[in-house]
C-alpha cells in the first residue's frame, strides 16, 4: 500500500525527540527519585483539577491529595451555581482553561473560603496565562489554613525569583516542604537562585541526562570554567538523550569555553544523526578551528530565562500523555521568560491537538519574531498549517505564497504541494513542487531529498510513471534507508508486475526498518500475492491487517488472497469490510464486483530468475 506523507509543520517541536515518560523508565538512566518525582507531580499537577487521567494510579502516600484535589470529590455547589460548576467542568475537559477559569471564579464569589476551588482556580488562571491572578490567589491559598499549598507555594517562589530577588527565594524554597512537587522543581530553582548570587552548585543535576543540559547552562552562567572541564570530561555527551537543539547548545558553549574537542566530537555526531544539518556542523567546525564562534546562547542571558528552560523540558517531557500538566509548566517558563519561543510552540501544539485552532494560532501569533525572518518564516509556516487543520487551505497557501513572493522560500512552496496533494489536487500539487524545484535551480540537494519523493508520489498518482520513477530513485539516491521511499516504489514495481525481484528486496528492507508499519507489511504481501505465493501473502497481509485493521486497500488485499487459497468466505468478508472502510466511489464500486462475482484466476508473474527475501 501506498504511504502518502504529509509534512507537518510545527519542526522546532519535533526535532526536541523528548520521549514519554513511560519510555524514559524503560530507555533511560534516569535515578530513580528523579523518575518518582516525575510521576508523583504529574499526579499531583493531574489533580489541581487538570489532567483527566483516569488511568493514573497514586501510591498511598498520595491518597489524601488525590481525594482534594480531583474534580469529582469536590463538593457540588449550590444549585444557583450548579450551571456554572458545569460549564467550568466542560470547559476544562476541552482544554478550554480560559472559559473554566471564568466559571469557576464565578462560584468563589459566592463560595470565596473554598480551598479546593481556590486552589482549581489558581491552576486554571495559571494555564490560561492570567499570571498575576494566579499569584495572587497562591498568596492568599499560603495563608490560609488549607492543607495543601504545594502549586502555591511553588508559584509565590517563582513570582519571587522572577523579580529578582534571589535570596529571597532561597529562603523560601528552604522552607517549603518536600513533597513530590518539590522534589521535581524546587532543586532547579535552589541551583538557579544560587546562580543568580554567583554560586555554581550543580550537585543535584548533574547525574541526571535529563538535567544535564542545566548543569552545563549554570555553570557558563556563573563563568564556571573547572565545572565545565568536569562535565566535558565525565560525561559522554555522544551518547546523550539530550535533545538536538540542547545538543548544539552544549556544543557552542563548549567551544567558548575551551572545551574544543568534546564540543567538535558533539557536533560530528551530530552530523550522523542529523544529516539535513551536516553543513551547518561543519561550519561550526570550522568556526572553532577559526575563532570565529557565533555568541553564546540566548538561554545564559539571566537566571530567569535559564529557569524558564528548564521549566519548558519538563512541559516537554509531561506533554506525551499528561497536557494539561504539560500546559501548566509551560505557562510557569513563559511567566518566567516571556519570549520563549519554544512555550508557545508547545502551548500551540497542545491547543491543535485539541482541535482549538484559533487558540493555537493565538499562541503562535505572539511569538516576537521582529529582525528574524527565518523565526518569521517558520512560524507563519506553523499557522499555515494550522489553517489547513481548521479547514481552510486556501488562507494557508495564500500565507505560503506570501513567503514565496517576498522571500523565495523555497520551504514555503514545497508546503504549498503538501497542501495539494492532501487534498487530491495532484495538479497543481505537482506545479508547486516544480516552482520549488526551479528555485533550488533544477538541482535536487540532500537537504530537499523529500522534495523528490512528494513529486515522485504525485507524479505518480499522475500516471507520470516515467517521471514519478526517475523522482523516486532520486530521493532513494539521498535516502537509501527511508523505509516509506522504498516502500513506494517498490509497491508501485509490484502493481505493475515489474522489478519484483528488486521490488521484493526493497520493501523486505522497509520492513525491517518498520515493522510495525501495517502499510509497508501490506506492500510486501502484495508482491508475494503477484507472485502467486498464496499462502506466504495470506500470512504477511494478515500481520498488515493487524497493525492497520481499518484501511480498505489492506482489507481488499487480504480478501484477494483468502480468494486465491480457497477461504472464499473470508474472502467475501474482508472484502465487504474493505468496502464499509472506503470513501473513494471507484474503489467500493470495484469492491462489489469482487463481493458479487469473486475473482478471476489472476495470472502471477514469476520470472524464472526471481528471487525473494524472507521477511525477517
Amino acid at each position: 500500500m501506498k504511504k502518502r506523507v504529509i509534512i507537518l509543520a510545527f519542526h522546532s517541536i519535533l526535532e526536541t525527540q523528548l520521549l514519554a515518560i513511560g519510555h524514559l523508565m524503560k530507555k533511560l538512566p534516569f535515578r530513580p527519585s528523579f523518575l518518582a518525582s516525575l510521576f508523583l507531580t504529574t499526579s499531583l499537577l493531574l489533580l489541581t483539577g487538570c489532567d483527566q487521567n483516569t488511568d493514573v494510579k497514586s501510591d498511598g502516600s498520595s491518597d489524601d491529595i488525590i481525594s482534594s484535589y480531583s474534580p469529582s470529590k469536590i463538593e457540588t455547589p449550590p444549585p444557583t451555581l450548579s450551571g456554572s460548576f458545569l460549564s467550568g467542568q466542560f470547559a476544562q475537559n476541552r482544554s478550554d482553561w480560559e472559559s473554566a477559569s471564568n466559571y469557576f471564579a464565578k462560584i468563589l464569589d459566592s463560595a470565596p473560603a473554598d480551598h479546593d476551588i481556590q486552589r482549581r482556580l489558581m491552576a486554571l488562571q495559571m494555564g490560561s496565562g492570567h499570571y498575576d491572578q494566579a499569584i495572587a490567589m497562591a498568596e492568599k491559598i499560603s495563608k490560609s489554613d488549607s492543607k495543601d499549598k504545594t502549586l502555591a507555594n511553588l508559584l509565590i517562589a517563582l513570582s519571587t525569583f522572577k523579580a529578582g530577588k534571589f535570596n529571597e527565594a532561597l529562603q523560601l524554597v528552604g522552607n517549603y516542604q518536600t513533597d513530590a512537587l518539590g522534589i521535581a522543581i524546587l532543586p532547579l530553582i535552589k541551583t538557579w537562585a544560587e546562580a543568580g548570587q554567583g554560586t555554581t552548585d550543580i550537585a543535584q543535576l548533574k547525574d541526571s541526562p535529563s538535567l544535564i543540559y542545566q548543569a552545563v547552562l549554570v555553570s557558563a552562567f556563573t563563568q564556571n570554567k573547572e565545572a565545565l572541564a568536569q562535565l566535558a570530561k565525565s560525561y559522554d555527551f555522544t551518547k546523550t538523550p539530550t535533545p538536538v537543539t540542547r545538543l548544539e547548545d552544549i556544543a557552542l558553549i563548549f567551544a567558548h569555553y575551551g572545551e574544543t574537542e568534546e564540543a567538535k566530537s558533539i557536533y560530528t555526531a551530530l552530523k550522523s544523526g542529523v544529516p539535513d544539518r551536516a553543513i551547518f556542523y561543519d561550519d561550526q567546525i570550522k568556526a572553532i578551528d577559526s575563532n570565529s564562534l557565533p555568541p553564546l546562547p540566548k538561554q545564559l542571558s539571566s537566571p530567569q530565562v535559564g529557569l524558564s528552560e528548564a521549566i519548558f523540558d519538563m512541559a516537554q517531557i509531561l506533554s506525551h500523555g499528561y497536557q494539561d500538566s504539560s500546559r501548566l509548566f509551560a505557562h510557569m517558563s513563559l511567566y518566567l521568560n516571556p519570549d520563549n519561543v519554544a512555550s508557545y510552540e508547545l502551548l500551540a501544539q497542545i491547543a491543535s491537538d485539541n482541535k482549538l485552532y484559533s487558540e493555537a494560532t493565538a499562541y503562535l501569533s505572539r511569538i516576537d519574531t521582529t529582525g528574524n525572518s527565518e523565526q518569521n518564516n517558520q512560524t507563519a509556516r506553523q499557522i499555515a498549517q494550522l489553517q489547513v487543520l481548521a479547514g481552510h487551505p486556501e488562507e494557508a497557501i495564500r500565507i505560503l505564497g506570501e513567503l514565496v513572493k517576498n522571500q523565495k522560500n523555497i520551504d514555503a512552496q514545497i508546503q504549498i504541494g503538501d497542501i495539494y496533494r492532501s487534498q487530491d489536487d495532484f495538479k497543481n500539487a505537482l506545479k508547486a513542487y516544480n516552482t520549488a524545484y526551479d528555485l533550488l535551480g533544477g538541482t535536487i540537494t540532500a537537504k530537499y531529498w523529500d522534495l523528490s519523493f512528494a513529486r515522485g508520489m504525485t507524479n505518480e498518482r499522475l500516471k507520470n510513471w516515467a517521471q514519478a520513477e526517475k523522482d523516486l530513485q532520486t530521493a532513494l539516491l539521498f535516502e537509501p534507508d527511508q523505509p516509506y521511499v522504498l516502500n513506494y516504489l517498490g509497491y508501485s514495481w509490484a502493481d505493475q508486475g515489474v522489478n519484483l525481484d528488486k521490488a521484493a528486496e526493497m520493501i523486505e528492507k522497509a520492513v525491517r526498518l518498520k515493522p510495525d508499519d501495517g502499510a509497508i507489511v501490506d506492500s510486501l504481501g502484495w508482491i508475494y500475492f503477484r507472485l502467486g505465493q498464496y499462502d506466504k501473502a495470506v500470512a504477511t497481509l494478515e500481520k498488515a491487517i493487524q497493525l492497520a485493521p481499518t484501511e480498505p486497500e489492506l482489507n481488499d488485499h487480504l480478501g484477494d488472497a483468502y480468494w486465491n487459497v480457497g477461504r472464499k468466505s473470508e474472502a467475501q468478508f474482508q472484502w465487504k469490510r474493505a468496502a464499509s472502510f472506503a470513501t473513494d466511489a471507484d474503489m467500493i464500486a470495484k469492491i462489489q464486483d469482487k463481493v458479487d462475482n469473486g475473482l478471476p484466476n489472476v495470472p502471477t508473474q514469476t520470472p524464472k530468475t526471481e528471487k525473494i527475501v524472507e521477511n525477517k
